[in-house]
């Protein structure tokens, strides 16, 4: 060990083992220790070896791994060298979709090669080609870029109060309340109208009573409120199927590609399964998508048990969804006062005829002049189909 040191051998973690010595050299040192031990009558043993030299020559008889690691790193390194998610941050009037457009134009679109993107020239061109952008920034970050932009102030719009407006009747009805904000109401709580009828008027008359008036167009404004009444129907039968289910569930994977669905996990085709969408996620890379989707799907095993539901049963169901019907048809701004249902019993099914009396906003803005007689009948009708 003096004649190694000496002589400039490194080794370390010298340590007694029985009648000899165990230490830890570099393959540098390792001819000069067998010289040395040579000369002064000792033996050398290789026990081990260590490091990352080592455990490449231990790759070389696993040349799967070693070229799977080489081919690994290839690939990550070509896939590094591509563009997979372009994001937009700062628009709210303008549409990510259409500042995507223009940079596709530019050769900037997920799955571009990154040495086409010149982002500058990105920049140059939305500010071109947008207006209402006053600042943006094109920042590539890996295999992100990010655009970030800044908008103009937005202009206030104008509201047009030449043209001459009427509010019309959008639906028959009879009339309930009249607010005008602008123009002169023609009728009064009470009135019946029809569709198209001019509740208020776009003429108005100025000037002092006793002198000569005039007439003038303005564009009216305001709120009329009319109760309306809507047919609906509906039917329920008195025998029905229900699902009963037996507590087995099962995760199934869908591939989609264009109208084609390819189950990954066949279930059994002799039992009935429920299905419920979890997820549906398009499948690629970052925003850069394949045209295939993956669908992640619950399954639940049922079987259809047949049920009776009796005459009182299926008109208080009927009575429910006819209810639901009205406050569809009747809106957020609408109310349903009340419903008249008339039931039909036969001797497989229950059908339900009811009028609701709803009471909800029916002026509409309409161009004074319009022939309304020449629209298309815009009137909602609700029944149970």
């Amino acid at each position: 060990m003096n004649m190694a040191s000496y002589g400039n051998a490194v080794f370390w973690h010298v340590q007694t083992g029985g009648m000899g010595i165990e230490m830890k050299t570099s393959l540098g040192s390792m001819e000069e220790m067998e010289y040395y031990a040579e000369k002064t009558g000792c033996k050398v043993e290789i026990l081990g070896y260590g490091g990352l030299p080592a455990k490449f020559r231990r790759f070389r008889k696993r040349q799967a791994l070693l070229y799977g690691s080489l081919c690994f790193g290839g690939i990550l390194c070509l896939l590094s060298s591509f563009v997979w998610v372009v994001d937009v941050e700062g628009n709210e009037r303008l549409s990510k979709e259409e500042i995507l457009a223009v940079c596709k134009e530019m050769h900037l679109y997920p799955g571009a090669w990154k040495r086409n993107v010149d982002t500058d020239d990105v920049t140059k061109t939305l500010l071109e080609s947008f207006s209402d952008i006053s600042w943006v920034s094109v920042g590539m970050e890996g295999t992100d870029v990010t655009i970030r932009l800044t908008e103009t102030i937005e202009k206030k719009e104008m509201v047009e109060k030449k043209t001459p407006t009427d509010i019309v009747a959008s639906q028959g009805g009879i009339i309930e309340q009249v607010t005008a904000e602008r123009g002169t109401p023609l009728v009064q709580p009470g009135d019946v109208v029809e569709k198209g009828d001019v509740l208020i008027s776009s003429d108005v008359t100025i000037g002092l009573e006793g002198e000569e008036q005039q007439t003038v167009h303005i564009a009216a404004a305001g709120t009329v409120t009319a109760k309306i009444w809507a047919e609906l129907s509906e039917e329920l039968p008195l025998s029905y199927q229900e699902k009963k289910f037996d507590g087995r569930v099962k995760e199934n994977h869908v591939l989609l590609f264009r109208d084609t669905e390819i189950d990954l996990i066949h279930p059994d085709g002799k039992t009935l399964w429920e299905r419920k969408t979890i997820t549906e996620k398009p499948v690629g890379l970052g925003d850069f998508h394949l045209p295939f989707s993956l669908r992640k799907e619950r399954l639940r095993a049922y079987e259809n048990q047949e049920k009776t539901r009796t005459e009182e049963q299926a008109k208080q169901q009927l009575e429910n969804i006819l209810q639901k019907k009205a406050e569809e048809y009747a809106g957020k701004n609408g109310t349903v006062e009340n419903i008249e249902i008339e039931y039909d019993v036969f001797t497989d099914r229950v059908c339900a005829k009811g009028t609701a009396a709803i009471s909800l906003p029916i002026g509409k803005e309409q161009e004074k002049g319009f022939d309304a007689a020449n629209e298309s009948d815009g009137t909602k009708h609700a029944n149970g189909e």
